[in-house]
């Protein structure tokens, strides 16, 4: 065991792993270097937060810090210590990770906001709790970015450059997992001349995949469930990731087993537990239950507008769903969901009947009947297909602007008729291309809107309640 000691420690001198050295100073003795360990400690007297790597310091040196910070662990906490103290911000965004991860934090929306606040306050006044922890700093500075604080990368690159060569060239599931942190708070990037967190990224990235090739080597029974999260983060970034679709794949991955191991083993209660992923299958049920809800009333409304009729068309009903509840997936967002599909069911119609469904007559007479809104559809429809067209436009954005009367307390009508007027230049695009002869983007397009005095311009608009 000394001979494995001793050449775990030349190994740790070769590599510069001078804070590994440090943070396990209680095995050392009197090989350790306790001017140096000292480099280390913290304002509250400690040294890595460690209660046996202070105890460790003050046998041997007697630093009137360590002693003040032991005695306060006494006093709070009697005879019995933790692995870490404190580990308060820490335990409270990964508390807040996993609400996030599951989807059910709109439950916990003032409790997090709380826990935010008080992140925030100690980024902003340099806390050594958030900034002397690599793990901590990479997930407070992911999480309140996300949440819409004004956090700068800067504070992260700059420990990540410190502590890089000396840190993270170790096989322990505790690097893995800071390793893991700045992967994740890396792919955050918002600003155009954040070349740091790029570099990072590319560095974080490579280190994983090292480390998930050659197997992450720990004693940790939670080596598997450590394997699984880095395979997860390498395959889908944050920026490809549908939201639900990421709630359900944490459901399926979780681990209620909290414990982790550093000098010993400890566990987080409030960080994975089974209340936490007993309700987020639970609530996952319930809003499943209402989208299926929902998309068949969605149907009803495409049968009873009579749009399933115009066999030119392409039936997108189910596609425009789900592109709203993947993202809108909260219960009380239902009449945001169906305004959503609603509109992208009948933006697809139109251009299907603007492109190979309708007749210039027909296409023109649809302008004009918008343009005018308030028309006797029985006698001012020259066919039937512009009729269920221009029905289906009618009650639906009517219904839409109801809807929102009952949530802004004005009328927004005359907006909503004024969106399909506004974008009908590239109807008459449409119709002049129809006449020409030539379909949208072929080589003379631009010619033939040059001689009509005219472009082709979209607008795309999302109508919710």
């Amino acid at each position: 065991m000394l001979h494995r000691r001793d050449l775990e420690l030349g190994r740790a001198l070769l590599e510069g792993r001078e804070s590994y050295l440090a943070y396990i100073s209680e095995g050392m003795g009197k090989l350790q270097d306790w001017e140096m360990v000292m480099k280390y400690q913290r304002k509250n007297g400690s040294l890595f937060n460690s209660p046996s790597t202070t105890a460790a310091a003050f046998m041997h040196i007697q630093d009137s810090g360590c002693l003040n910070y032991l005695h306060s662990l006494l006093d709070k906490l009697g005879n019995a210590v933790p692995t870490v103290y404190p580990l308060d911000i820490y335990a409270h965004l990964c508390m807040v990770d996993s609400l996030e991860k599951l989807g059910i934090e709109r439950h916990f929306r003032d409790e997090i906001k709380s826990v935010l606040d008080v992140t925030y306050r100690c980024w902003l006044q340099g806390e050594e709790e958030i900034f002397m922890d690599i793990a901590t700093c990479a997930m407070a500075f992911r999480i309140l970015r996300l949440n819409g604080y004004d956090v700068s990368s800067g504070p992260l690159t700059q420990i990540t450059e410190e502590n890089l060569e000396s840190s993270f060239p170790t096989v322990h599931l505790k690097d893995v997992g800071a390793a893991l942190e700045l992967h994740r708070a890396s792919e955050i990037i918002i600003y155009p001349d954040e070349l740091a967190l790029e570099k990072q990224h590319s560095w974080s990235s490579d280190f994983l995949n090292r480390k998930l090739y050659n197997g992450i080597a720990s004693a940790d029974r939670l080596n598997e469930y450590a394997s699984r999260e880095v395979d997860d983060a390498l395959k889908f970034p944050f920026y490809v990731n549908v939201e639900r679709l990421n709630n359900r794949r944490n459901m399926e991955h979780y681990s209620v087993d909290s414990t982790s191991t550093l000098k010993t083993s400890y566990c987080l209660p409030n960080v994975r537990n089974e209340d936490f992923l007993r309700l987020a299958v639970e609530d996952f049920n319930i809003c499943q239950e209402i989208h299926r809800e929902e998309l068949k009333h969605l149907e009803r409304w495409v049968a009873e507008n009579r749009l399933d009729k115009l066999k030119f068309a392409r039936q997108k009903s189910a596609y425009c769903y789900f592109s709203a509840a993947a993202t809108l997936f909260s219960p009380e967002l239902s009449d945001a969901r169906l305004s959503w599909a609603k509109n992208g069911v009948l933006t697809t119609v139109v251009d299907d009947f603007f492109d190979i469904g309708g007749s210039i007559e027909e296409l023109e007479n649809l302008i004009q009947l918008v343009e005018k809104w308030d028309v006797n559809m029985a006698f001012d429809c020259c066919s039937e297909h512009v009729k269920i067209i221009f029905s289906a436009l009618y009650h639906t954005l009517n219904e839409i602007a109801a809807n929102a009367f009952k949530f802004q307390g004005r009328s927004v009508l005359s907006h909503i008729v004024d969106i399909p007027t506004i974008g009908g230049g590239g109807w008459h695009c449409t119709i002049v291309w129809k006449e020409a002869g030539c379909i949208c983007g072929c080589s003379s397009s631009s010619s033939i809107l040059s001689s009509h005095g005219g472009s082709c311009n979209g607008v795309v608009i999302l109508i919710s309640g």
